[in-house]
C-alpha cells in the first residue's frame, strides 16, 4: 500500500493544479490516485490528461471541472447542433491550431467557440483575432472537439 502525499498543499498552490482540488472537492477523485497521476504524469501531459488516462476520471468529469474553473459553460457537442456559418470564422488549420471551433452565433454580435482549455491566457484575445468577433469560451471534451472537427471539417 502507498503512503497519501502530505504536501496537497504545494500542488493546490501550483499552477493549473486546482484542477486536482476540484475534483477532490466533488468527489470525482480520490487522493492517492491525484497522487499517482501527479507521480505518473509524462512531461507535458497536462494533469486532467494523466487522470484520464490513468482511468481515475471521465473526459466528461474533467471537461466539466474545467468549466467550473474557468467560470465557462460546458457544451456536450455530441447533441449540440453546431452552426455550419460559425463554423466558417475558422479554417481548418486554425482550429487544429487553437483546439477549438466556433459552433454559435449570438444576437449581439458574439460568438460561441467549443474549447478543451479554457485556463489557456492566451487563447480568448487568439480567438478574437482569428473570428473577428467577440467570443464567448464553452469547453467541451478534446474527444468531442476532434470529432466534431473532423465532421465540420471535412478533408477532402
Amino acid at each position: 500500500m502507498r503512503l497519501a502525499r502530505l504536501d496537497h498543499e504545494f500542488y493546490e498552490k501550483a499552477p493549473r493544479s486546482l484542477i486536482g482540488t476540484l475534483l477532490l472537492e466533488a468527489g470525482l477523485l480520490r487522493n492517492e490516485e491525484l497522487d499517482r497521476a501527479l507521480e505518473e504524469r509524462i512531461p507535458g501531459e497536462l494533469l486532467g490528461e494523466a487522470l484520464v488516462r490513468l482511468g481515475f476520471c471521465f473526459e466528461d468529469d474533467i471537461a466539466r471541472v474545467l468549466a467550473k474553473q474557468a467560470g465557462v459553460e460546458f457544451v456536450d457537442l455530441d447533441v449540440t447542433s453546431v452552426e455550419r456559418s460559425a463554423t466558417k470564422l475558422l479554417t481548418r488549420e486554425e482550429a487544429e491550431d487553437l483546439h477549438a471551433i466556433p459552433i454559435h452565433f449570438h444576437t449581439n454580435g458574439a460568438v460561441s467557440v467549443a474549447v478543451a482549455d479554457p485556463t489557456n491566457n492566451t487563447l480568448l484575445s487568439r480567438l478574437q483575432l482569428a473570428t473577428g468577433q467577440p467570443v464567448r469560451l464553452l469547453v467541451a471534451t478534446p474527444s468531442a472537439l476532434r470529432t466534431t472537427l473532423d465532421r465540420v471539417y471535412p478533408r477532402f
